[in-house]
């Protein structure tokens, strides 16, 4: 029996030595090779690749994007007060940000400018459910060695290393390879700017997952972030993104107003939900959740610039709230939600609205 185990015991560490090497070599989420990022079909683990980038690289950026993949296809070089890095990665969540945040800081980058934006991830989304998967996956800065090691193991086994050959070969084939990707993640982590919009009019399914839940404990986490911020006298300046009116018609029939009206008794912020002529408009998207650069810039421009429209601001996108307006950005919200012809729904009862508001 002690020579079986010792038999198996030698097969693993010969199967280690040659699986070991070829999943760092193929490296599918970029994890080991962070500073040499390729497309290879296979999402990256970008909150491992952006946090290593800004943490090796300390005085390049003073000013950071947080937010979801929704935010990566901004001109960070539009937002003129600071030298920004877009942060955002697939599913980011306030939690992971304000750690993302610690982390800078408690590592000696203390920025300037600090810009976040919050949609139905921020309220929906359990960032617990992100310890599992490689491509959203929290590296353990302050974990044990042990915590480490399991991160990096995580990422080489024999099971990953086969299905990410799969996609890749498929990637490559398609002759897809976006040679710009890396250099472009790595100096201002924004996503290909010059994609063009093609709505596939096929799907038009809201972008929408089954585990998406409220979560109130995103509120005290947004507090806590606007805390830190004023702690360390960080200029903070929160939005809301343009959900595409698809996906915001999901929204809102599970509480998202809900969110917008607690979102305002912790801080002020500018809003770029609701059913407008921005998220109506499906050429402003390339699917039910991300919306393209033009649409970023508008947003920068409301933002940064001050630049807005009386018409747009008439359907509460880019209206910047606060507590003492928020009902009456409500009553627009609502109102939209019952009077346009684009929800088939009828909305008898919307979370997070009282009917008596539209009375005020």
């Amino acid at each position: 029996m002690r020579k079986f185990i010792s038999k198996c015991l030698v097969f693993l560490c010969l199967l280690s030595l040659v699986f070991l090497p070829a999943g760092v070599g193929l490296d599918p989420y970029n994890v080991f090779h962070w500073n040499c990022i390729v497309s290879n079909g296979v999402e990256p683990n970008k909150v491992y690749v952006k946090m290593k980038n800004v943490l090796t690289h300390p005085d390049k950026f003073d000013s950071f994007l947080f937010g979801s993949s929704r935010a990566g296809f901004f001109d960070v070089t539009r937002m003129d007060d600071g030298r920004y890095y877009d942060m955002s990665y697939s599913e980011g969540t306030v939690n992971e940000h304000l750690q993302n945040l610690k982390d800078f800081i408690d590592r000696g980058i203390v920025p300037k400018n600090v810009t976040v934006a919050l949609d139905d991830i921020t309220y929906f989304v359990d960032p617990a459910s992100h310890v599992n998967q490689l491509y959203r996956k929290p590296f353990p800065w302050d974990g044990t060695l042990m915590d480490k090691i399991k991160f990096y193991l995580s990422y080489l086994d024999l099971i990953t290393i086969s299905q990410s050959i799969e996609v890749i070969q498929k990637h490559m084939a398609k002759d897809s390879r976006d040679l710009e990707y890396g250099a472009r993640i790595l100096e201002t982590g924004s996503e290909n700017l010059t994609i063009k919009t093609q709505f596939d009019y096929g799907n038009l399914k809201p972008s929408w997952s089954d585990y998406y839940r409220p979560r109130e404990e995103c509120f005290e986490e947004i507090r806590e972030f606007k805390e830190l911020c004023e702690e360390h006298d960080i200029k903070l300046r929160i939005f809301t993104n343009p959900i595409n009116g698809y996906t915001y018609k999901k929204d809102i029939a599970n509480g998202y107003l809900v969110f917008l009206r607690k979102l305002s008794d912790i801080t002020e912020y500018w809003n770029f939900s609701g059913f407008n002529d921005i998220t109506l408009n499906m050429d402003n998207y390339y699917e039910t959740s991300h919306f393209n650069p033009e649409v970023s810039n508008m947003v920068v421009d409301t933002v940064y610039h001050g630049k807005t429209d009386e018409r747009l601001l008439s359907q509460g996108f880019g209206v910047y709230v606060t507590k003492d307006n928020v009902d009456e950005l409500l009553d627009i919200l609502y109102g939209q939600a019952v009077n346009y012809d684009f929800p088939t729904d009828t909305y008898q009862d919307i979370p997070g609205y009282e009917p008596d508001d539209a009375d005020k």
